[in-house]
């Protein structure tokens, strides 16, 4: 049995628990020494909540964050409903305030399932509100092809009739057209690091946890390309580049319509995963999901490490 295994029997049952907060994925994303997660137990030692993150060591003490290409931690907490919950809930989180420590700062893009984080603040948290775009019952096909932008829908069938086909695709693909992208961008972008992307995608294959998609047509050219993950709750879109080339073709349209009606055909939810970034939140607002909050919450105990973030603000670090 692995180390990590009642960690992940309880990630499985959180309700904000997620795939991005299993052992395998944070040992593929931030490294198997990397990361560590703060615990709470019952009187019996069971698991009731935990904090997982990334941790880097400093001079001024642990830096608590998330990891690559994970756009979810943060505390989870045991599920359950009932007149107890929230009572439940705040002695978790406060529970978890203290088992985190010490660290000189955190900084956590919490689950949209976390929606109570008053008790952080009493222990000098700090919150800040985001979005993501989610599509919670795409079970429907038609009816979820229907909600989406009469724009949209046209890309969609332009890209099929095009003669654009979806099929699997290698992580080489996906990274060659990412690397093309930000070589064409002035601003000079670098996008997530190839090794990690690589780590991510042989882990989601090797525990059957999504896949790489590609629009490629009939000669054989790849305008798109997609990781798509999904756990027994939400597919999300994760990471996606086009040929800067052929980006009029619809193939993202295409794509994307295609993982989420995969995660209909799965049964899970789908989720845009976050972006706050104008030109994606247009485009994947046209897909006819709802806008939904989470949170990120900081703390920084460490006085030098406040002075160092000041400083590098200052020069413009």
């Amino acid at each position: 049995m692995s180390a990590h295994a009642p960690y992940d029997e309880f990630v499985a049952a959180s309700p904000q628990g997620t795939i991005f907060c299993r052992s395998w994925w944070l040992d593929a994303t931030a490294g198997p020494g990397g990361w560590r997660h703060a615990d709470v137990c019952d009187a019996d030692g069971r698991l009731v909540a935990t904090w997982p993150a990334a941790v880097r060591s400093t001079r001024f003490g642990d830096v608590l964050t998330g990891a690559p290409l994970t756009p979810y931690l943060g505390p989870l907490l045991s599920a359950g409903d009932g007149r107890q919950r929230r009572s439940r809930e705040v002695d978790q989180l406060e529970s978890l305030a203290d088992a985190l420590k010490p660290y000189a700062h955190i900084d956590a893009r919490c689950s949209p399932r976390l929606d109570y984080w008053a008790p952080l603040a009493w222990h000098g948290f700090s919150q800040t509100s985001h979005y993501t775009w989610r599509l919670e019952d795409v079970s429907d096909e038609e009816a979820a092809f229907a909600g989406l932008q009469n724009s949209t829908r046209r890309q969609v069938a332009k890209a099929q009739s095009s003669g654009l086909v979806v099929e699997p695709a290698s992580v080489d693909d996906l990274l060659a057209l990412q690397r093309q992208t930000f070589e064409r961008q002035e601003a000079g972008g670098t996008g997530a690091p190839e090794a990690v992307v690589r780590r991510v995608a042989a882990a989601v294959d090797a525990n059957d946890s999504g896949e790489i998609l590609a629009a490629r047509d009939d000669a054989g050219r790849v305008h798109s390309a997609s990781l798509f993950v999904h756990d027994e709750r939400t597919t999300w879109y994760l990471l996606g580049a086009s040929d800067t080339e052929l980006r009029a073709s619809g193939s993202a349209s295409l794509l994307m319509w295609e993982g989420i009606r995969r995660a209909g055909a799965r049964g899970t939810a789908f989720d845009f995963e976050g972006s706050m970034l104008r030109h994606l939140e247009r485009f994947v607002r046209n897909f006819g999901g709802e806008p939904v909050p989470y949170s990120i919450v900081r703390h920084t105990p460490s006085r030098q490490w406040r002075w160092r973030v000041a400083a590098g603000r200052a020069l413009g670090g």
